[in-house]
C-alpha cells in the first residue's frame, strides 16, 4: 500500500513534462539572447521575442524541440564522439598501427629536438660575426 504513492510521485509522464518545461525555458532564453544580440533591446525586439516564442514554443514545438536538442548536442561536441565511435573505430583493423603517437615516441622526439637545439646553439656561438 505504501508503494503506490511512491510510484505516483515519481511517474515518468510527470518527469517528462518537467524536462520539457526546462527545455522550453532554455529555448526561450536562447530566443531572447539571439534577438537581443541581433536587434538590440528595442520595442521591435520585444515584439520579435513574443512572436518567435509563441511560434516556436507552442505552435511548432514538436519540430523545434527536437531541432534544439540536436543543435545542443552538436554544440557540445557529442556528434564528434558519435562519429568516432561508429565510423572511425569500425574502419581501423586490429593489426594496423595507431595514428596517435605513444608517450614514448613523444618523449624521444622531444629529446631529439633538444639535442638539435643544443647543436644549433653551439654552431651559432662559434660563428664569427
Amino acid at each position: 500500500m505504501l508503494l503506490l504513492p511512491t510510484f505516483a510521485m515519481f511517474s515518468l509522464t510527470e518527469t517528462f513534462a518537467d524536462l520539457m518545461l526546462a527545455l522550453k525555458i532554455f529555448v526561450l532564453l536562447s530566443i531572447i539572447s539571439f534577438v537581443w544580440n541581433h536587434v538590440g533591446n528595442t520595442p521591435l525586439a520585444m515584439v520579435l521575442i513574443v512572436g518567435l516564442s509563441w511560434f516556436i514554443l507552442f505552435d511548432y514545438w514538436q519540430f523545434f524541440g527536437g531541432l534544439y536538442i540536436l543543435y545542443f548536442l552538436l554544440m557540445m561536441g557529442i556528434s564528434g564522439l558519435l562519429v568516432d565511435f561508429f565510423f572511425v573505430t569500425s574502419m581501423r583493423g586490429g593489426s594496423e598501427a595507431k595514428h596517435v603517437d605513444s608517450a614514448i615516441d613523444l618523449a624521444m622526439r622531444q629529446q631529439q629536438l633538444q639535442r638539435a637545439r643544443k647543436i644549433v646553439g653551439g654552431i651559432r656561438r662559434r660563428m664569427p660575426r
